[in-house]
């Protein structure tokens, strides 16, 4: 499976929200859209399926345009932040019918994933009863239980327990080793940086960064405490690196085979690391 997104731009009156984003997505990968609040997300995420149409350019899954080809959309798995479950009713009336919207339901399958997601128990009830976090598994649920080719999740881990967490993530990593094509928004880094190939940047509607996280060659953000810090400094200054220093801490960015000599380097000066953190640039974006 492959998404390919073309110039596609859309507005709420005079806002623009996506400014002519250009970008392929292709299967056996999970990629990360990052951005501030408002900043086009779940927007993109809903041209991406078909719940808005009135936008401008061209959305193709393996080469179909998904307003003129609907039906390439029932291989599409999608939690966003505002569906809405029927309340209503019980857990199984939930996945029976958004189940039967994709033209399919198998109940074994939905009970096992349940099961893994601890709210079994609870799909006889109804869904007013469920607490935010049970709501936001049996959403999860839904998503995953046709066994799409391609999963968009809006912010899916927000509002669930610590095991459900790192359940959902494993299973995500099982689907992309089976080759599905996933895409996911989350304002954890952690998420994104465990989960993810590629993160791209949406600011004011459009792609204004992409990294690649498997590249080695590509720079990250290291945090270090020292014993001697102006040792360290004057260090960086020979190699060319800027740096900001506050407090003990140094701060520089560097790809990891830099780093590498940098420690080295370091170490034969007789310098003590005491604390090392790493992050990916992305992480400026994630809020």
């Amino acid at each position: 499976m492959k998404i390919s997104v073309e110039n596609l731009t859309f507005a709420y009156g005079p806002k623009k929200v996506l400014k002519a984003v250009t970008t392929t997505f292709e299967n056996g990968k999970i990629y990360g859209l990052v951005g501030k609040n408002g900043a086009g997300k779940t927007t993109f995420f809903k041209a991406l399926t078909n719940i808005i149409t009135n936008y401008s350019g061209e959305v193709k899954y393996d080469g179909k345009e998904i307003r003129k080809h609907p039906s390439a959309l029932t291989k599409v798995g999608i939690l966003l932040d505002d569906i809405e479950l029927y309340k209503s009713y019980t857990g199984w009336f939930n996945l029976r019918y958004f189940g039967g919207l994709r033209g399919y339901f198998d109940e074994e399958v939905a009970r096992r994933l349940a099961e893994e997601l601890d709210i079994a128990e609870n799909l006889n009830e109804k869904v007013a009863t469920y607490s935010l976090g049970m709501g936001k598994k049996l959403l999860l649920l839904i998503s995953l239980m046709n066994d799409a080719e391609v999963l968009i999740f809006d912010e899916p881990l927000r509002g669930i327990d610590a095991k459900a967490v790192n359940w959902f993530r494993q299973y995500l990593l099982d689907l992309k080793r089976k080759g599905k094509l996933i895409l996911i928004s989350s304002h954890v880094q952690e998420d994104i940086e465990k989960l993810c190939d590629e993160v791209f940047v949406l600011d004011e509607g459009a792609f204004t960064e992409h990294f690649d996280l498997n590249d080695d060659s590509q720079s990250l953000i290291y945090k270090v405490w020292v014993n001697e810090p102006s040792v360290l400094t004057e260090l960086l200054i020979s190699k060319g690196i800027t740096y900001d220093y506050h407090q003990k801490e140094v701060n520089f960015e560097a790809t990891p085979e830099l780093f590498q000599e940098i420690f080295q380097d370091a170490v034969n000066r007789d310098l003590i690391f005491t604390e090392i953190k790493k992050e990916s640039k992305f992480a400026a974006f994630v809020n």
